[in-house]
């Protein structure tokens, strides 16, 4: 009889908690003996709530704005009306590039490393759709650049060898 070897994947834990907002806050304010402590409470978690939305929409308003400059069909013309110089250009596409991945890190994402994308595409996850980088398309500078300041560990292929080893 042939024995079959296990594969094993490792999964790292979650850093967010998988339950309904509402319950989790009904079930704490639950706890809570005292009318006008639990009301209190219950303003507290509105104002965290508040904080981080606006926190968000800041983040996406400053993206957006820098999208603008940047947008392929319309980005040459939007940065020549604005009359900056290549020093201010690269501020702003590393600015942009800092403040998609505080998004992406702040919303539990992050960048896959070669083995994942290898595990990805060896099983049936994709439904058939292939996932290919058009390395042709990629700007290796600005990349290079920005993970120079922003250390990545296990940065996948397409991103610049260069970078990694910083």
């Amino acid at each position: 009889m042939e024995t079959k070897e296990k594969e094993i994947i490792r999964l790292e834990k979650e850093t967010v908690i998988p339950i309904l907002k509402s319950k989790l806050i009904t079930t704490w304010t639950g706890l809570i003996g005292d009318p006008s402590i639990r009301a209190e409470f219950l303003k507290f978690c509105k104002r965290v709530e508040y904080t981080i939305r606006a926190w968000y929409y800041l983040q996406f308003e400053d993206l957006m704005q820098l999208h603008y400059l940047f947008y392929p069909e319309t980005g040459a013309e939007n940065l020549e009306q604005q009359n900056l110089s290549p020093e201010e250009i690269d501020v702003l596409e590393q600015n942009f590039l800092k403040y998609l991945f505080q998004v992406i890190d702040k919303s539990n994402f992050k960048i896959a490393n070669d083995e994942e994308i290898d595990v990805a595409l060896s099983g049936q996850y994709l439904l058939n759709l292939p996932i290919t980088v058009d390395d042709t398309k990629l700007d290796k500078e600005f990349l290079t650049r920005y993970f120079a300041k922003h250390h990545h560990e296990n940065l996948p292929d397409f991103a610049d060898k260069d970078a990694r080893e910083v």
